[in-house]
């Protein structure tokens, strides 16, 4: 049948206080595969998360945007929309793509691990 990986979700609107407008989330039915075994419930995951979230918080899914990138990736949500950086993750040890979350945030796209970023001009 499906894949083990597979989760059942929702994707809906939600006003989002932190950047004043309307943002897509996805709330998923069931905890990752990866979870201890007692964790169950709901999680939400704002597929808008990005560079435009200065906070320390998100006010949706009441988490820093850098757990919100990790997960997307960790649940298997679209990071499209995510701004990408190439880079090396000191974390998994390899070169790769790295979104820019937050201010002088980046998140490895491969295993979600987070690091302060500078872009030096």
């Amino acid at each position: 049948m499906g894949s083990h990986q597979e989760h059942i979700m929702n994707v809906t609107t939600m006003y989002c206080s932190g950047c004043d407008r309307d943002v897509a989330v996805v709330v998923t039915d069931s905890a990752p595969d990866d979870a201890q075994a007692n964790v169950t419930g709901e999680e939400l995951a704002c597929l808008e998360v990005g560079t435009h979230c200065t906070g320390t918080l998100c006010p949706l899914g009441v988490a820093e945007p850098s757990a919100m990138v990790h997960r997307l990736i960790r649940h298997g949500l679209p990071t499209d929309q995510l701004t990408r950086v190439s880079g090396y993750c000191d974390a998994c040890g390899l070169e790769s793509e790295l979104a820019l979350v937050g201010e002088n945030r980046a998140s490895c796209l491969v295993c979600g691990t987070t690091r302060p970023w500078e872009v030096v001009l």
